[in-house]
């Protein structure tokens, strides 16, 4: 991060979709798909009118989307003098990255802050109603370079701008590189999707013996299974088809096979209804533990609960993502300082990614 970011000015008079409402010139959206879908419910709260959808000049079909035909951006150019841009999807590959900054150097672009679960926005009126709040999260991170961080991701949020997500971004091994890694014995994650981070745990943590594992999604877990089979035979590893909670019991799913499955129906977009077993971690955890990580598409909150036992007794480095829900950055953060902090310090990590998801709280045991 080579950028030093202040929280933004309190009141915040005007975001991103207010600038967006005023705007006169046209607005074209980039991409498709459920994110337009959503982007395009927020719109019509502002009037916000969508004069052309455009894709990548290699993905264009000939096919429309919401009545339009969708371009290529040559045509969008060649259509508009001038026109603003906003982004409809997320990504963290890089060319992706690097197509959607050229774009912003040659014309106003908007990259907005959507949430993964739950309809509330981080907008102008959530800031100013929690603004003592969201100072109190940023006064709780443990380094300058957590609330540098932290004032970059909201300045993000309420313009819409990418420069401060990409001043911000931090390699995925900078995580782990705070981690004591030779003093992983025991990992617990929940969200364990594919496989894909039980392989990193192996990868980072070279004395580890044991693993237990939440995935809710069926398809997931069976792909985590088949992905992980020499990690299975030769770990100490429990799974369990279920999502974490406060408690044990059972629930309402929504089912995608990818990592938008989650608890309630409104936590991702259109997705097929099904019933998950609901479990707390404190009912299944019997041994220490050096590692949990949560990222649990929105439930971040209620696994925190069910483990709050284990917590207690071992006090394991504890991942805990930020992004799924709007308020997560500063009430997740306040949640775990008010209980936590006199022992663990709180250190903020963020991926690199359009728009601003793989926000990570590491809570390190203090020495």
């Amino acid at each position: 991060m080579h950028k030093e970011y202040t929280l933004p000015e309190y009141p915040c008079e005007a975001d991103m979709w207010d600038v967006l409402a005023a705007e006169r010139r046209p607005i074209v959206v980039y991409g498709m798909g459920n994110g337009a879908d959503k982007l395009l419910s927020r719109f019509e709260k502002y009037n916000i009118t969508v004069a052309d959808f455009f894709a990548s000049d290699g993905f264009v079909r000939g096919h429309s989307f919401h009545g339009k035909r969708v371009k290529s951006f040559s045509e969008i150019k060649a259509t508009y003098p001038d026109f603003v841009v906003v982004v409809s999807f997320a990504s963290s590959l890089p060319e992706v990255i690097e197509r959607i900054t050229e774009i912003s150097a040659e014309y106003d672009t908007y990259v907005p802050d959507m949430p993964v679960a739950g309809d509330e926005y981080f907008d102008r009126e959530l800031y100013n109603a929690n603004y003592e709040k969201i100072v109190r999260a940023s006064e709780a991170l443990a380094d300058a370079r957590s609330r540098s961080l932290f004032a970059a991701i909201v300045t993000y949020k309420l313009s819409g701008r990418i420069e401060p997500l990409l001043d911000s971004a931090t390699a995925k091994q900078e995580g782990y590189a705070l981690v004591n890694r030779k003093e992983v014995h025991s990992y617990v994650d929940l969200g364990a999707y594919n496989g894909d981070t039980l392989r990193e745990a192996v990868e980072n943590f070279p004395t580890l013996e044991r693993a237990i594992l939440f995935e809710p999604d069926r398809k997931n877990l069976a792909r985590l299974e088949r992905r992980c089979a020499d990690i299975l035979d030769s770990l100490d590893v429990r799974t369990y088809n279920a999502a974490a909670w406060s408690a044990d019991g059972e629930g309402s799913f929504s089912t995608s096979g990818n990592r938008n499955s989650s608890v309630d129906s409104t936590r991702s977009f259109e997705h097929r209804e099904d019933t998950v077993r609901l479990l707390a971690v404190d009912s299944v955890v019997d041994t220490p533990v050096d590692y949990m990580k949560y990222d649990v598409e929105g439930a971040e909150y209620e696994a925190l609960l069910g483990s709050e036992r284990t917590i207690d007794l071992y006090t394991p480095t504890l991942l805990v993502s930020l992004y799924h829900r709007s308020r997560d950055i500063f009430f997740l953060i306040n949640y775990l300082s008010d209980k936590y902090g006199d022992r663990y310090d709180l250190v903020l990590h963020r991926l690199y990614c359009l728009p601003a998801w793989e926000i990570n709280l590491f809570l390190l045991p203090k020495t």
